[in-house]
Protein backbone atom coordinates (compact mmCIF):
# COMPACT_ATOMS: atom_id res chain seq x y z
CA UNK A 1 0.00 0.00 0.00
CA UNK A 2 1.31 3.34 -0.75
CA UNK A 3 1.13 5.67 1.83
CA UNK A 4 0.01 9.54 1.15
CA UNK A 5 1.80 12.33 3.68
CA UNK A 6 -1.05 13.93 5.61
CA UNK A 7 -1.55 17.45 6.73
CA UNK A 8 -0.80 18.31 9.96
CA UNK A 9 -3.34 20.82 11.73
CA UNK A 10 -2.21 24.13 12.50
CA UNK A 11 -1.88 24.12 16.48
CA UNK A 12 -2.51 28.27 17.19
CA UNK A 13 -1.11 28.71 20.40
CA UNK A 14 0.41 25.51 21.96
CA UNK A 15 3.79 25.19 23.25
CA UNK A 16 5.66 22.73 25.34
CA UNK A 17 7.25 24.67 28.01
CA UNK A 18 10.58 24.29 30.19
CA UNK A 19 11.25 26.23 29.27
CA UNK A 20 46.69 29.92 15.85
CA UNK A 21 47.79 32.52 13.87
CA UNK A 22 45.69 35.05 14.19
CA UNK A 23 45.49 38.44 12.47
CA UNK A 24 42.54 41.49 12.56
CA UNK A 25 39.64 40.69 10.29
CA UNK A 26 38.47 43.28 7.92
CA UNK A 27 35.37 45.31 9.67
CA UNK A 28 32.17 45.28 7.32
CA UNK A 29 32.41 47.87 4.74
CA UNK A 30 28.04 48.51 4.75
CA UNK A 31 25.53 47.19 6.51
CA UNK A 32 24.33 43.53 5.07
CA UNK A 33 20.85 42.74 4.31
CA UNK A 34 20.01 44.85 2.46
CA UNK A 35 22.93 46.16 -0.25
CA UNK A 36 21.12 47.00 -3.82
CA UNK A 37 22.74 44.60 -5.99
CA UNK A 38 24.52 47.12 -7.98
CA UNK A 39 27.32 48.35 -5.16
CA UNK A 40 30.51 47.69 -4.96
CA UNK A 41 30.29 45.47 -1.93
CA UNK A 42 27.61 42.49 -1.59
CA UNK A 43 27.50 40.68 1.95
CA UNK A 44 26.43 36.88 2.39
CA UNK A 45 25.79 37.34 6.16
CA UNK A 46 23.87 34.33 7.35
CA UNK A 47 23.81 30.78 6.07
CA UNK A 48 20.81 31.33 4.38
CA UNK A 49 21.85 34.09 2.43
CA UNK A 50 19.96 36.26 4.88
CA UNK A 51 17.26 36.05 7.51
CA UNK A 52 14.68 34.30 5.46
CA UNK A 53 16.80 31.60 4.27
CA UNK A 54 15.80 32.12 0.73
CA UNK A 55 19.41 31.48 -0.24
CA UNK A 56 19.17 34.07 -2.80
CA UNK A 57 22.18 36.73 -4.25
CA UNK A 58 20.46 39.73 -5.35
CA UNK A 59 23.28 40.28 -7.56
CA UNK A 60 22.70 40.43 -11.36
CA UNK A 61 26.00 40.44 -12.12
CA UNK A 62 26.05 36.68 -12.46
CA UNK A 63 23.95 35.42 -14.85
CA UNK A 64 23.56 32.50 -17.93
CA UNK A 65 25.58 34.84 -20.29
CA UNK A 66 28.61 35.20 -18.17
CA UNK A 67 28.91 32.41 -15.78
CA UNK A 68 31.17 30.47 -17.70
CA UNK A 69 33.53 33.33 -17.78
CA UNK A 70 34.22 32.54 -13.99
CA UNK A 71 38.05 31.84 -13.33
CA UNK A 72 38.72 30.08 -10.12
CA UNK A 73 41.03 32.48 -7.53
CA UNK A 74 41.82 30.58 -4.32
CA UNK A 75 40.92 27.42 -3.01
CA UNK A 76 41.89 26.63 0.97
CA UNK A 77 42.59 23.44 2.30
CA UNK A 78 39.73 22.19 5.09
CA UNK A 79 40.41 18.93 6.54
CA UNK A 80 41.40 15.36 6.34
CA UNK A 81 41.62 13.36 3.05
CA UNK A 82 38.16 11.66 2.82
CA UNK A 83 36.68 13.53 5.33
CA UNK A 84 32.85 15.08 4.86
CA UNK A 85 32.32 18.80 5.07
CA UNK A 86 29.18 20.31 5.42
CA UNK A 87 29.90 23.79 6.08
CA UNK A 88 28.05 26.75 4.47
CA UNK A 89 30.27 29.92 4.74
CA UNK A 90 29.48 33.62 5.55
CA UNK A 91 30.85 36.93 3.95
CA UNK A 92 30.31 39.82 5.20
CA UNK A 93 33.15 42.67 4.84
CA UNK A 94 35.15 41.48 2.73
CA UNK A 95 36.02 38.04 5.08
CA UNK A 96 34.48 34.41 4.95
CA UNK A 97 33.97 32.14 8.04
CA UNK A 98 33.57 28.82 8.16
CA UNK A 99 33.99 26.13 10.30
CA UNK A 100 35.81 22.32 8.90
CA UNK A 101 35.00 18.85 10.22
CA UNK A 102 35.93 18.79 13.97
CA UNK A 103 35.02 22.24 14.72
CA UNK A 104 37.80 24.39 13.52
CA UNK A 105 36.69 28.24 12.68
CA UNK A 106 38.26 30.03 9.97
CA UNK A 107 38.41 33.52 9.02
CA UNK A 108 39.79 33.90 5.43
CA UNK A 109 40.35 36.92 3.15
CA UNK A 110 37.26 36.49 0.46
CA UNK A 111 39.78 38.27 -2.13
CA UNK A 112 42.76 36.29 -1.84
CA UNK A 113 42.60 32.98 0.59
CA UNK A 114 44.70 33.92 2.94
CA UNK A 115 43.46 32.80 6.21
CA UNK A 116 43.35 35.94 8.67
CA UNK A 117 42.85 33.30 11.85
CA UNK A 118 42.18 29.80 12.88
CA UNK A 119 40.54 28.70 16.06
CA UNK A 120 40.30 25.09 17.32
CA UNK A 121 38.46 24.45 20.15
CA UNK A 122 40.33 21.90 22.84
CA UNK A 123 39.37 18.05 22.86
CA UNK A 124 35.98 17.46 21.67
CA UNK A 125 33.45 14.81 23.44
CA UNK A 126 30.57 14.17 21.89
CA UNK A 127 28.90 10.60 21.83
CA UNK A 128 31.06 7.86 20.30
CA UNK A 129 28.67 6.81 17.92
CA UNK A 130 28.08 10.75 16.72
CA UNK A 131 29.25 11.63 13.26
CA UNK A 132 31.69 15.02 13.53
CA UNK A 133 28.87 17.45 11.34
CA UNK A 134 29.34 20.69 11.83
CA UNK A 135 27.55 23.35 9.25
CA UNK A 136 28.52 26.35 9.57
CA UNK A 137 29.16 29.75 12.24
CA UNK A 138 26.91 33.12 12.75
CA UNK A 139 28.40 36.65 12.67
CA UNK A 140 26.94 39.32 15.07
CA UNK A 141 28.73 42.50 15.39
CA UNK A 142 32.01 41.49 16.71
CA UNK A 143 31.47 38.06 17.18
CA UNK A 144 31.26 34.59 15.75
CA UNK A 145 29.34 31.72 17.42
CA UNK A 146 30.25 28.49 16.67
CA UNK A 147 28.15 25.15 18.15
CA UNK A 148 30.53 22.62 18.62
CA UNK A 149 29.64 18.25 18.25
CA UNK A 150 29.24 17.99 22.36
CA UNK A 151 27.14 20.66 22.56
CA UNK A 152 28.96 24.44 23.48
CA UNK A 153 27.98 27.37 21.99
CA UNK A 154 30.73 29.36 21.76
CA UNK A 155 31.50 32.96 20.97
CA UNK A 156 34.49 34.56 19.02
CA UNK A 157 36.16 37.69 18.80
CA UNK A 158 35.45 38.58 14.98
CA UNK A 159 38.79 40.17 14.71
CA UNK A 160 41.25 37.76 16.44
CA UNK A 161 39.52 34.93 16.64
CA UNK A 162 39.80 34.77 20.63
CA UNK A 163 37.09 32.91 22.59
CA UNK A 164 35.39 35.12 24.42
CA UNK A 165 32.90 32.52 26.15
CA UNK A 166 31.58 29.47 25.91
CA UNK A 167 28.54 27.87 27.80
CA UNK A 168 26.60 24.10 27.57
CA UNK A 169 23.57 23.75 25.55
CA UNK A 170 22.91 20.11 26.37
CA UNK A 171 24.92 16.90 27.80
CA UNK A 172 26.43 14.62 25.52
CA UNK A 173 25.89 11.61 28.00
CA UNK A 174 21.85 12.15 27.15
CA UNK A 175 22.48 11.47 23.46
CA UNK A 176 23.00 15.23 22.21
CA UNK A 177 24.95 16.26 19.99
CA UNK A 178 25.23 19.68 17.92
CA UNK A 179 25.64 19.93 13.72
CA UNK A 180 23.67 22.91 13.07
CA UNK A 181 25.10 26.44 12.81
CA UNK A 182 23.51 29.12 15.01
CA UNK A 183 21.06 32.10 14.12
CA UNK A 184 21.94 35.48 15.42
CA UNK A 185 19.87 38.56 15.23
CA UNK A 186 19.18 41.33 17.43
CA UNK A 187 21.48 40.23 20.23
CA UNK A 188 20.35 36.69 20.44
CA UNK A 189 21.92 33.47 19.39
CA UNK A 190 19.02 30.84 18.49
CA UNK A 191 20.58 26.71 18.29
CA UNK A 192 19.31 23.54 18.46
CA UNK A 193 20.11 20.21 19.62
CA UNK A 194 20.75 17.01 17.50
CA UNK A 195 20.75 13.24 18.61
CA UNK A 196 16.79 12.34 18.09
CA UNK A 197 17.34 8.85 16.38
CA UNK A 198 19.18 7.61 19.56
CA UNK A 199 16.44 8.86 22.10
CA UNK A 200 17.54 13.07 22.58
CA UNK A 201 14.76 15.32 23.49
CA UNK A 202 14.46 17.61 21.03
CA UNK A 203 14.45 21.99 21.68
CA UNK A 204 15.07 25.05 20.28
CA UNK A 205 16.79 27.58 22.95
CA UNK A 206 18.15 31.24 23.12
CA UNK A 207 21.28 32.69 24.24
CA UNK A 208 22.13 36.58 25.31
CA UNK A 209 24.93 36.64 22.44
CA UNK A 210 26.56 39.09 24.61
CA UNK A 211 27.22 37.04 28.17
CA UNK A 212 25.92 33.36 26.56
CA UNK A 213 23.28 33.58 29.48
CA UNK A 214 20.43 30.99 28.49
CA UNK A 215 16.80 33.24 27.81
CA UNK A 216 14.40 30.34 27.28
CA UNK A 217 14.66 26.79 25.95
CA UNK A 218 11.57 24.90 24.18
CA UNK A 219 11.27 21.34 23.67
CA UNK A 220 9.92 20.31 20.83
CA UNK A 221 8.62 16.34 22.29
CA UNK A 222 7.51 15.34 25.90
CA UNK A 223 9.66 14.04 28.90
CA UNK A 224 9.13 10.72 29.16
CA UNK A 225 6.33 9.23 30.82
CA UNK A 226 3.85 12.67 29.43
CA UNK A 227 1.98 12.68 26.65
CA UNK A 228 2.95 10.05 23.44
CA UNK A 229 6.52 9.49 25.48
CA UNK A 230 6.32 5.83 26.63
CA UNK A 231 7.27 5.90 30.30
CA UNK A 232 9.85 3.02 29.99
CA UNK A 233 12.97 3.36 27.75
CA UNK A 234 15.08 5.94 26.88
CA UNK A 235 13.10 7.59 23.53
CA UNK A 236 12.76 11.16 21.88
CA UNK A 237 13.34 12.83 19.01
CA UNK A 238 11.72 16.36 17.14
CA UNK A 239 15.57 17.55 17.51
CA UNK A 240 16.25 20.43 15.34
CA UNK A 241 18.80 19.25 12.69
CA UNK A 242 18.93 22.68 10.72
CA UNK A 243 19.10 26.72 11.41
CA UNK A 244 15.77 28.30 12.04
CA UNK A 245 15.15 31.34 9.93
CA UNK A 246 13.74 34.80 11.27
CA UNK A 247 10.90 36.82 10.07
CA UNK A 248 12.14 40.47 11.88
CA UNK A 249 8.64 42.15 10.74
CA UNK A 250 7.07 39.77 13.78
CA UNK A 251 9.96 38.76 15.44
CA UNK A 252 9.30 34.81 14.73
CA UNK A 253 11.33 32.24 14.14
CA UNK A 254 10.75 29.36 11.88
CA UNK A 255 12.33 25.64 12.25
CA UNK A 256 11.75 22.18 11.00
CA UNK A 257 11.55 19.30 13.44
CA UNK A 258 13.00 15.50 13.30
CA UNK A 259 11.38 12.15 13.32
CA UNK A 260 9.95 10.40 16.54
CA UNK A 261 11.76 7.58 18.05
CA UNK A 262 12.18 4.77 17.84
CA UNK A 263 12.55 5.66 13.99
CA UNK A 264 10.61 2.85 12.28
CA UNK A 265 8.38 1.24 14.93
CA UNK A 266 5.71 2.64 15.90
CA UNK A 267 3.60 0.74 18.47
CA UNK A 268 4.89 2.55 21.35
CA UNK A 269 4.65 5.95 20.40
CA UNK A 270 0.81 6.01 19.37
CA UNK A 271 -0.95 8.66 17.67
CA UNK A 272 0.51 11.59 15.98
CA UNK A 273 3.92 12.12 17.89
CA UNK A 274 3.58 15.96 18.06
CA UNK A 275 5.77 17.88 17.40
CA UNK A 276 7.94 15.26 15.37
CA UNK A 277 8.32 16.15 11.63
CA UNK A 278 6.84 19.23 12.02
CA UNK A 279 7.43 23.32 10.95
CA UNK A 280 7.43 25.28 14.15
CA UNK A 281 6.40 29.23 14.61
CA UNK A 282 8.17 30.24 17.46
CA UNK A 283 8.15 33.39 19.49
CA UNK A 284 11.20 34.72 19.34
CA UNK A 285 11.43 36.84 22.52
CA UNK A 286 9.67 34.35 24.60
CA UNK A 287 10.01 30.97 22.99
CA UNK A 288 6.62 29.76 22.67
CA UNK A 289 5.05 27.53 20.17
CA UNK A 290 2.88 29.65 17.82
CA UNK A 291 1.54 26.83 15.93
CA UNK A 292 2.99 23.95 14.82
CA UNK A 293 2.19 21.93 11.28
CA UNK A 294 3.19 18.23 11.04
CA UNK A 295 3.95 16.92 7.40
CA UNK A 296 4.34 13.18 8.58
CA UNK A 297 2.05 12.37 11.15
CA UNK A 298 3.45 8.90 13.10
CA UNK A 299 6.39 8.72 10.96
CA UNK A 300 7.86 5.26 10.23
CA UNK A 301 10.66 5.63 7.86
CA UNK A 302 12.77 8.97 9.82
CA UNK A 303 11.44 11.88 7.20
CA UNK A 304 12.33 14.41 9.74
CA UNK A 305 11.81 17.96 8.34
CA UNK A 306 15.36 18.34 7.82
CA UNK A 307 15.87 21.20 5.46
CA UNK A 308 15.43 24.40 6.62
CA UNK A 309 12.46 26.74 6.34
CA UNK A 310 12.17 29.14 3.87
CA UNK A 311 10.01 32.32 3.80
CA UNK A 312 8.63 33.97 0.57
CA UNK A 313 5.85 36.74 0.21
CA UNK A 314 2.09 36.00 -0.83
CA UNK A 315 -0.52 38.18 -2.25
CA UNK A 316 -1.28 39.12 1.08
CA UNK A 317 1.30 38.37 3.89
CA UNK A 318 4.37 35.96 3.93
CA UNK A 319 4.57 31.99 3.35
CA UNK A 320 7.16 29.54 4.88
CA UNK A 321 7.82 26.49 2.95
CA UNK A 322 9.69 23.63 3.39
CA UNK A 323 10.87 20.67 1.55
CA UNK A 324 10.98 17.16 3.56
CA UNK A 325 12.73 13.98 3.53
CA UNK A 326 9.68 12.12 2.37
CA UNK A 327 10.34 14.30 -0.83
CA UNK A 328 7.40 16.53 -0.92
CA UNK A 329 7.46 20.66 -0.85
CA UNK A 330 5.05 22.17 1.59
CA UNK A 331 3.93 25.45 1.27
CA UNK A 332 2.17 27.13 4.59
CA UNK A 333 0.94 30.44 5.62
CA UNK A 334 3.22 31.93 7.84
CA UNK A 335 0.84 33.61 9.87
CA UNK A 336 -1.26 30.91 11.41
CA UNK A 337 0.43 27.76 9.67
CA UNK A 338 -2.46 26.36 7.76
CA UNK A 339 -1.96 24.91 4.36
CA UNK A 340 -1.65 27.10 1.04
CA UNK A 341 -1.85 24.16 -0.99
CA UNK A 342 -1.22 20.31 -1.72
CA UNK A 343 2.05 18.98 -1.00
CA UNK A 344 4.48 18.87 -4.22
CA UNK A 345 6.18 15.95 -5.24
CA UNK A 346 9.64 16.31 -6.03
CA UNK A 347 11.29 12.76 -5.85
CA UNK A 348 10.40 9.43 -6.44
CA UNK A 349 7.27 7.78 -4.11
CA UNK A 350 6.73 4.66 -2.59
CA UNK A 351 5.94 3.73 1.59
CA UNK A 352 4.90 1.38 3.44
CA UNK A 353 5.05 0.19 6.84
CA UNK A 354 8.00 -1.42 7.90
CA UNK A 355 7.98 -4.76 8.44
CA UNK A 356 10.91 -6.95 10.80
CA UNK A 357 11.31 -8.44 6.99
CA UNK A 358 11.83 -5.32 5.36
CA UNK A 359 10.31 -3.24 3.22
CA UNK A 360 11.46 -0.79 0.03
CA UNK A 361 10.91 2.64 0.47
CA UNK A 362 11.33 5.74 -1.72
CA UNK A 363 12.66 7.64 -1.01
CA UNK A 364 14.56 5.98 1.52
CA UNK A 365 15.53 8.51 4.93
CA UNK A 366 18.47 9.60 3.22
CA UNK A 367 16.63 10.63 0.46
CA UNK A 368 14.11 13.49 -0.33
CA UNK A 369 15.68 16.84 0.76
CA UNK A 370 17.92 16.08 3.51
CA UNK A 371 19.96 19.17 5.06
CA UNK A 372 20.45 21.29 2.46
CA UNK A 373 18.70 24.60 1.44
CA UNK A 374 15.97 25.56 -0.99
CA UNK A 375 16.35 28.47 -2.55
CA UNK A 376 13.71 31.37 -3.43
CA UNK A 377 14.15 33.71 -6.57
CA UNK A 378 11.65 36.50 -5.97
CA UNK A 379 11.44 38.16 -9.03
CA UNK A 380 10.51 34.74 -10.75
CA UNK A 381 8.51 33.86 -7.85
CA UNK A 382 10.01 30.61 -8.05
CA UNK A 383 11.48 27.92 -5.56
CA UNK A 384 14.39 25.65 -6.63
CA UNK A 385 14.47 22.17 -4.65
CA UNK A 386 17.12 19.98 -4.35
CA UNK A 387 15.99 16.12 -4.63
CA UNK A 388 17.50 12.97 -3.66
CA UNK A 389 16.29 10.01 -5.44
CA UNK A 390 17.22 6.66 -3.68
CA UNK A 391 15.66 3.36 -1.77
CA UNK A 392 16.14 2.31 1.18
CA UNK A 393 15.10 -1.55 3.00
CA UNK A 394 13.45 -0.46 6.24
CA UNK A 395 12.97 -3.08 9.07
CA UNK A 396 10.66 -2.43 11.87
CA UNK A 397 10.02 -4.66 15.18
CA UNK A 398 10.26 -4.49 18.61
CA UNK A 399 13.83 -3.21 19.90
CA UNK A 400 15.28 -2.59 23.10
CA UNK A 401 17.07 0.26 23.79
CA UNK A 402 19.72 1.72 26.06
CA UNK A 403 20.38 5.48 26.57
CA UNK A 404 22.68 6.88 24.46
CA UNK A 405 22.91 4.50 21.30
CA UNK A 406 20.85 4.09 18.09
CA UNK A 407 17.20 4.12 18.52
CA UNK A 408 15.88 2.97 15.02
CA UNK A 409 13.10 0.09 15.67
CA UNK A 410 15.78 -2.59 13.99
CA UNK A 411 17.23 -0.60 11.25
CA UNK A 412 17.66 0.56 7.81
CA UNK A 413 19.77 -1.44 4.91
CA UNK A 414 21.04 -0.19 1.47
CA UNK A 415 19.43 -2.02 -1.72
CA UNK A 416 21.95 -3.86 -3.60
CA UNK A 417 22.40 -2.13 -7.41
CA UNK A 418 20.73 0.72 -6.33
CA UNK A 419 21.64 3.75 -8.14
CA UNK A 420 21.41 7.03 -6.19
CA UNK A 421 20.59 10.31 -8.34
CA UNK A 422 18.94 13.98 -7.83
CA UNK A 423 16.49 16.12 -8.80
CA UNK A 424 16.61 19.83 -9.12
CA UNK A 425 12.71 21.17 -9.46
CA UNK A 426 11.63 24.91 -9.78
CA UNK A 427 8.15 25.45 -8.30
CA UNK A 428 5.73 28.80 -8.94
CA UNK A 429 4.74 29.63 -5.40
CA UNK A 430 1.58 31.02 -6.84
CA UNK A 431 0.35 28.25 -8.55
CA UNK A 432 2.36 25.68 -6.46
CA UNK A 433 3.37 23.57 -10.03
CA UNK A 434 6.25 22.59 -11.43
CA UNK A 435 7.67 24.89 -13.96
CA UNK A 436 10.51 22.69 -15.03
CA UNK A 437 11.93 19.41 -13.55
CA UNK A 438 15.97 18.11 -14.22
CA UNK A 439 17.06 15.18 -13.20
CA UNK A 440 20.88 15.15 -11.74
CA UNK A 441 22.87 11.51 -11.90
CA UNK A 442 24.03 12.06 -8.51
CA UNK A 443 22.19 13.65 -5.21
CA UNK A 444 22.58 17.46 -4.71
CA UNK A 445 22.50 16.84 -1.42
CA UNK A 446 24.07 20.08 -0.56
CA UNK A 447 20.92 22.05 -2.15
CA UNK A 448 20.94 24.93 -4.48
CA UNK A 449 21.88 29.09 -4.80
CA UNK A 450 19.62 31.14 -7.27
CA UNK A 451 21.15 34.85 -8.38
CA UNK A 452 18.97 37.42 -9.40
CA UNK A 453 20.44 37.05 -13.13
CA UNK A 454 18.70 33.67 -13.07
CA UNK A 455 21.07 30.85 -12.15
CA UNK A 456 20.44 27.98 -10.22
CA UNK A 457 23.40 26.69 -8.90
CA UNK A 458 24.27 23.19 -6.74
CA UNK A 459 26.88 20.82 -6.60
CA UNK A 460 26.49 17.04 -6.38
CA UNK A 461 27.98 14.19 -4.54
CA UNK A 462 29.88 13.02 -8.09
CA UNK A 463 31.72 16.03 -7.59
CA UNK A 464 30.09 18.08 -9.97
CA UNK A 465 29.26 21.99 -9.73
CA UNK A 466 26.67 22.76 -12.45
CA UNK A 467 24.55 26.31 -13.13
CA UNK A 468 21.16 25.87 -14.88
CA UNK A 469 18.67 28.56 -16.44
CA UNK A 470 16.34 29.45 -13.72
CA UNK A 471 13.95 30.30 -16.24
CA UNK A 472 14.25 26.88 -18.67
CA UNK A 473 16.68 24.76 -16.26
CA UNK A 474 18.69 24.20 -19.00
CA UNK A 475 22.72 23.81 -17.90
CA UNK A 476 24.62 27.06 -18.83
CA UNK A 477 27.85 25.45 -16.88
CA UNK A 478 29.76 23.00 -15.07
CA UNK A 479 32.66 22.25 -13.44
CA UNK A 480 34.36 18.91 -11.72
CA UNK A 481 35.64 18.83 -8.45
CA UNK A 482 38.28 16.26 -6.86
CA UNK A 483 35.76 15.80 -4.02
CA UNK A 484 32.29 15.11 -3.93
CA UNK A 485 30.15 18.55 -2.61
CA UNK A 486 27.86 18.14 0.34
CA UNK A 487 27.14 21.87 0.18
CA UNK A 488 25.23 24.95 -1.51
CA UNK A 489 27.27 26.92 -3.12
CA UNK A 490 27.25 31.33 -2.43
CA UNK A 491 27.88 34.13 -4.30
CA UNK A 492 29.01 37.76 -2.74
CA UNK A 493 30.91 41.24 -4.28
CA UNK A 494 33.99 42.56 -2.68
CA UNK A 495 35.04 46.00 -4.58
CA UNK A 496 33.34 45.32 -7.25
CA UNK A 497 34.25 41.84 -8.10
CA UNK A 498 31.86 38.88 -8.30
CA UNK A 499 32.39 35.96 -6.71
CA UNK A 500 31.26 32.19 -6.59
CA UNK A 501 32.39 30.01 -3.69
CA UNK A 502 31.46 26.23 -2.52
CA UNK A 503 32.79 23.76 -0.19
CA UNK A 504 34.03 20.10 -1.02
CA UNK A 505 34.18 17.05 1.00
CA UNK A 506 30.88 15.18 0.58
CA UNK A 507 27.80 14.35 3.09
CA UNK A 508 28.49 12.73 6.02
CA UNK A 509 24.91 10.20 5.66
CA UNK A 510 26.02 9.49 1.81
CA UNK A 511 30.02 8.46 2.43
CA UNK A 512 29.00 5.01 2.03
CA UNK A 513 27.42 5.53 -1.47
CA UNK A 514 29.82 7.91 -3.08
CA UNK A 515 33.22 7.45 -1.35
CA UNK A 516 36.24 9.85 -1.82
CA UNK A 517 39.75 10.50 -0.77
CA UNK A 518 39.98 14.08 -1.42
CA UNK A 519 40.62 16.15 1.07
CA UNK A 520 37.72 18.86 1.54
CA UNK A 521 38.07 22.35 0.52
CA UNK A 522 36.91 25.99 0.10
CA UNK A 523 36.78 27.17 -3.58
CA UNK A 524 36.49 30.04 -5.00
CA UNK A 525 36.01 32.00 -7.97
CA UNK A 526 35.43 35.33 -10.07
CA UNK A 527 34.31 36.82 -12.91
CA UNK A 528 37.24 38.55 -14.67
CA UNK A 529 37.00 42.63 -14.36
CA UNK A 530 34.94 44.17 -17.03
CA UNK A 531 37.46 44.42 -20.50
CA UNK A 532 39.12 41.59 -19.61
CA UNK A 533 39.07 37.76 -20.89
CA UNK A 534 39.51 34.70 -19.49
CA UNK A 535 41.54 32.06 -20.14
Amino acid sequence: MTATPRWGVALVGLALAACAQRTAATPPRHPSGSTPAQALSVDWPQVGGDLEGQHFSPMRALDPTNVARLVQRFSVPLGPAGTPEEAYPLEVGGVLYLDTTGDTVLAVDATTGRVLWRYTPGPLHPPAWAPLISRGVAVLGNRVFLLTADDHLVALDRASGEPLWSVSVADPRQAYFGSMAPLAVDGRVFVGGSGGDEGARGFLAAYDASTGARLWQLYTVPADGQGWMAALGFHGGGTVWTTPVYDPSTDTLYAGTGNPSPDYFGATRPGPDLYTDCVLAVDASRGTLLWASQEVPHDLWDYDAASPPLLFPLTQGTGVGEAGKDGYWYPYNAASGTALDQPVAFVKEGHSPPTPSGTLEWPGPDGGANYGPSAYDPGRHLVFVAGINGPEKLLGAPTQHAQNTPDFGTGQQGVPGAHWTGTITAIDVRSDRIVWQVATPSPPIGGVLATAGGLVVFGQENGLLEALDAQTGDQVWQQRQQAPIGTAPLAYRVDGVTYLAVVTGGAASLQGLFPSQAPGVLQVWSLPPAGTTSH
